[in-house]
C-alpha cells in the first residue's frame, strides 16, 4: 500500500494541516486512501442537505434502482446506476435545499465549481470562446 503525505492545505481555509484531520473519503489504485480536499473542521460547517426534505424528495421521486437507466437532467447523458454513489440527490451548500437527482459526475463538478453561477458562467464563456478560436485558427489553416 502506498504511503500517505504527512500533510495537505484544506481547499477552503487555505491552511496546511495533518493528513489526519481531513476524512477518509475513498481508495484509489493499489489501496491508496484518498481524502477530502476540505478539513474536517470546513466540512462540519457546510451546509447538509434537509433531512426531512431529503426523505419527502425520496419518497416522491424514487433514486433508480441498480441497474436501472437514468438521464441525467444536467449533463443529458444516459446512465445505468451500478452503485450506490453514481445517482446522487444534490442539494444546495448555501441553505440545504434538494434539488434533485443527477449523475454523480455533475454533482462534484457542481461542487468543484463551488455552486458559483458566475464562476460556472465564466467556465460556458470560455468554452464558447476557446472553440470559436480553435474553429478559426482550422479555417484560416484549412480554407
Amino acid at each position: 500500500m502506498a504511503e500517505e503525505l504527512p500533510s495537505k492545505i484544506c481547499t477552503s481555509c487555505g491552511t496546511e494541516k495533518p493528513m489526519e484531520e481531513f476524512s477518509k473519503n475513498q481508495y484509489g489504485k493499489g489501496d491508496r486512501i484518498l481524502r477530502r480536499p476540505v478539513c474536517k473542521e470546513c466540512y462540519s460547517k457546510k451546509v447538509k442537505i434537509n433531512k426531512k426534505e431529503a426523505e419527502e424528495y425520496e419518497r416522491l421521486h424514487p433514486r433508480p434502482a441498480i441497474g436501472e437507466k437514468f438521464i441525467c437532467p444536467i449533463c443529458q447523458k444516459e446512465k445505468v446506476r451500478n452503485f450506490k454513489a453514481d445517482i446522487v440527490l444534490d442539494h444546495s451548500h448555501i441553505d440545504g435545499s434538494v434539488r434533485g437527482w443527477v449523475c454523480g459526475s455533475c454533482n462534484t463538478s457542481i461542487g468543484k465549481f463551488g455552486e458559483d453561477i458566475g464562476a460556472l458562467q465564466r467556465a460556458i464563456d470560455w468554452i464558447k470562446r476557446k472553440g470559436r478560436e480553435l474553429k478559426m485558427f482550422f479555417i484560416s489553416i484549412f480554407p
